[in-house]
């Protein structure tokens, strides 16, 4: 619906509120100002600022975005890594001894496990822990407890964060994948586990994680 507005009073108006378009970037930054006349160039100039940042802010977006991209495009080389040698172990024993190594020389984790569930751990077992963390088949990513850390790590730090994918072969829960970190910080419940939750599926499909 069309408003009718005095010029004048809009510039009565904004003599009063000298802070007005100040105040209102977003408003500063669409408008067409003229670069003649007393008071225009430092509107020109106020606009063209909120133009840099804007620009700044996106560069950043874009900065981070092609962060987020490099990472990622190392963690599927890694991954496809770690898939060509898993492919090589014959047991459980075999797998585990494999994943460690890939973590260390792959992915450049801290520290890392892979716990069976036989069944029958006892209460301060990894196998505990971890049937704990992953209850009802789900993935984990957050902080652990000293003696959490301990159980699946033997790590002797004081806190510590991990995250861990359930090892599925249909129904059943064969074990958990878990790459872990002394910094309680590393892995937050918000961040993904999409890495570890197919490396976890492709090691349920393998034969040697039934033997």
């Amino acid at each position: 619906m069309a408003i009718d507005l005095n010029p004048k009073d809009v510039e009565d108006f904004l003599r009063v509120h000298p802070n007005f378009l100040q105040d209102r970037p977003g408003l500063l930054a669409v408008l067409n100002l003229p670069h003649g006349g007393e008071g225009a160039v430092s509107l020109v100039e106020r606009q063209v600022s909120v133009l840099r940042q804007r620009n700044i802010v996106s560069q950043q977006q874009v900065n981070a975005l092609s962060d987020i991209s490099r990472e990622n495009d190392r963690l599927l080389e890694a991954t496809r890594r770690t898939v060509l040698a898993l492919l090589s172990g014959t047991n459980r024993q075999e797998l585990a001894q494999i994943w460690l190594a890939q973590l260390t020389n792959t992915f450049e984790a801290e520290l890392g496990a892979l716990v069976w569930i036989t069944g029958e751990p006892n209460s301060n077992s990894a196998e505990s822990v971890a049937g704990k963390l992953i209850l009802q088949g789900e993935s984990f990513s957050g902080v652990l407890r000293p003696e959490e850390m301990k159980a699946l790590f033997t790590s002797d730090a004081s806190e510590g964060s991990a995250a861990l994918s359930p090892i599925r072969n249909g129904s059943d829960i064969l074990g958990a994948l878990a790459v872990g970190a002394r910094d309680s910080k590393r892995y937050r419940q918000e961040d993904g586990t999409l890495f570890l939750d197919y490396l976890a599926e492709v090691i349920g499909q393998l034969p040697a994680s039934r033997t």
